[in-house]
């Protein structure tokens, strides 16, 4: 493979990765929505929780939600690791600076070089350098990127499972409180009605 086709290939290689990278940030709006309406539904169910103190109905409700709370911290975790990867990927400087390094490179060759190529020559190399550093570097990210977003769907799901489990005795309970109410109501009415 000659300098020209090493050139082109190292160049297609940086630019899949940016794409690549692209790819990945935008596949964890799905998952940062379900965390959010999750987090919504098990702020409700706090509010209106059995105790400990109701049975088996009270007892299992806090261990599947404690485990949904857990879970959905661990999902907003890999959210958290995986969004924040963006900030050590590697990019080409602006152009402005490449224009002024290269325009360095220029006057320093032009008294200093052999050729009459010896500054782009020069530049290319450099391009080629930030071509290499930012595909490896961005590779890694992606790499870590993709594990973290796995990561990140396995305890989103994990927390829809465990909220469904905490949801069942929650709503059992919310059925016999409400029917105790009733019969107490039924209750104070008729005695209410007994003492006219």
């Amino acid at each position: 493979m000659d300098d020209t086709a090493r050139f082109v290939f190292y160049e297609k290689i940086y630019f899949y990765e940016l794409e690549r990278k692209e790819k990945l940030i935008s596949r964890l709006n799905l998952p940062l929505a379900m965390l959010g309406v999750l987090l919504s539904f098990l702020s409700y169910m706090l509010g209106k929780a059995p105790g400990s103190e109701d049975g088996f109905a009270g007892i299992a409700f806090w261990i599947f939600y404690l485990s949904a709370v857990f879970t959905l911290l661990c999902g907003a975790y890999y959210f958290r690791s995986s969004w924040q990867l963006r900030d050590f990927d590697r990019g080409l400087p602006t152009l402005t600076e490449l224009e002024k390094y290269r325009a360095e490179a220029e006057k320093h060759f032009a008294a200093h070089g052999e050729n009459d190529d010896d500054a782009e020559t020069y530049f290319k190399a450099i391009i080629l350098n930030y071509y290499i550093e930012g595909a490896t570097v961005n590779t890694m990210n992606n790499d870590k990127r993709g594990a973290k977003l796995v990561s990140l769907a396995n305890y989103v799901t994990l927390t829809i499972i465990f909220s469904v489990l905490s949801f069942v005795p929650f709503y059992t309970y919310q059925q016999e409180f409400t029917k105790r109410e009733q019969s107490e109501a039924a209750t104070a009415s008729t005695a209410a009605n007994a003492l006219r």
